[in-house]
């Protein structure tokens, strides 16, 4: 009796696991495995990463630096100190932020980092442009209308106009899978849905 109920405990266990899984799109699953892989996020479940919620800057920092450095072979310019004021930086990141500080990817001319506040879209293309092109496409007009129009005319992203909506978690690894696979597709679809939840 026993083991019919820890057989039928452990078979809900993974009927649950597998309903959750199936939840998320082919898209999602493949941004996700992607990113793990890359070491851009170290969730080990697709669930753990939250995909659909709301990135801050300190969460922000440590993917764009593993993007740079593990897929981007960029190195950090450690005679860069990158200190900064805010001293609610979790701890576990705060090696990121300085990283991506001294990538000059999250600028350097700046005291106050803002960890916890959310990424727009705005912010997110911009520091894309940034390690893919260094300033290239920087100080002209709108701080980010350049790196969104090259990311666009690469094919990296096709949605361009929700730039002050907040960015979220699956979409960051799904442009920069992109920016690396341009043969990866998505579904114009399932974008303008996602876009949707933005606020």
């Amino acid at each position: 009796m026993k083991k019919l109920l820890i057989s039928s405990m452990l078979w809900l266990l993974f009927t649950f696991t597998i309903c959750i899984w199936m939840d998320y799109s082919s898209e999602l699953r493949q941004a996700y495995n992607w990113a793990y892989q890359s070491e851009i996020t170290t969730q080990s479940s697709i669930e753990k990463a939250n995909m659909w919620w709301k990135i801050t800057r300190e969460e922000m920092a440590k993917m764009i630096s593993n993007y740079a450095i593990n897929i981007l072979w960029k190195s950090p310019d450690t005679t860069k100190n990158c200190l900064f004021s805010d001293s609610n930086i979790n701890p576990d990141l705060v090696k990121f932020v300085t990283e991506s500080c001294q990538l000059w990817l999250m600028w350097q001319w700046i005291t106050s980092f803002k960890p916890k506040d959310f990424v727009t879209r705005a912010e997110f293309w911009t520091v894309l442009s940034r390690a893919l092109w260094w300033d290239k496409y920087g100080w002209w007009n709108t701080y980010y209308e350049n790196h969104l129009k090259a990311l666009q005319s690469e094919w990296i992203m096709k949605k361009i106009d929700v730039p002050m909506d907040n960015e979220i978690r699956w979409y960051v690894m799904l442009m920069l899978m992109r920016s690396v696979n341009q043969e990866t597709d998505y579904n114009d679809d399932q974008i303008s849905e996602v876009i949707q939840l933005l606020d």
